[in-house]
């Protein structure tokens, strides 16, 4: 019988599924008067009036509270407090993909006087790859080689998809030109991340395993 821990770690395989697939899903659909790759974010998709508005914000939010339980489960199967940090940096990052589909572009037209989109956003690309690589930190004191490396690496990945932006031709932060490209890396990056977590903790589940030895500070 399945019991509330593997119903979180399943939560964690599907949340990144449905948010990686709700973006690409709507980069499909959204006509090009609301998204280009080389002229448009990733969240004009979700500015109100957008064909693809309930698709890309309902997507982000589902998928954020959908994976919030996953984050519960990471935190008592944590193995040192290293992790637990990483694990903390991981929640933030949810709540702020929660946050990009709640305060979606230009909502402060229709509520709030302040626009929080830019905090939210920045609080998922900027939280998302430190909270990889604490958490990797953590695994290698756990002495789980293989989670350690895979984690550091996919954190990388946010750093070189935004460098790679920076040298695109007509990319770079005076014209924003092609910014929904290294956007849709790190989210795909992050997905990822969260999604070989959760299978790996769902083997161990499945398995009886044991978890690496753990290394608490």
């Amino acid at each position: 019988m399945t019991d509330i821990r593997q119903l979180s770690t399943y939560c964690g395989i599907a949340a990144p599924i449905m948010s990686v697939g709700a973006v690409t899903l709507a980069t499909i659909l959204a006509p090009p008067e609301t998204f280009t790759w080389a002229e448009r974010s990733l969240s004009s998709m979700g500015r109100y009036g957008a064909p693809t508005f309930p698709l890309f914000n309902g997507g982000l939010i589902a998928s954020g509270l959908l994976g919030s339980p996953f984050v519960w489960r990471l935190w008592i199967a944590s193995r040192n407090t290293v992790e637990r940090v990483g694990i903390v940096l991981l929640a933030i990052t949810v709540v702020g993909m929660i946050g990009v589909g709640v305060f979606f572009l230009d909502h402060n037209e229709l509520y709030l006087d302040t626009s929080l989109h830019g905090l939210a956003a920045l609080t998922v690309f900027g939280v998302a790859p430190f909270a990889s690589w604490v958490y990797a930190t953590g695994a290698t004191l756990a002495k789980d080689a293989l989670l350690a490396i895979t984690s550091f690496w996919l954190g990388i990945v946010h750093l070189l998809g935004w460098l790679g932006w920076l040298v695109l031709p007509g990319g770079g932060f005076d014209t924003w030109l092609w910014f929904a490209v290294p956007e849709f890396v790190a989210s795909v990056a992050f997905g990822g991340w969260v999604l070989i977590l959760a299978v790996v903790t769902l083997r161990r589940e499945e398995h009886g395993s044991s978890e690496p030895a753990a290394v608490d500070l």
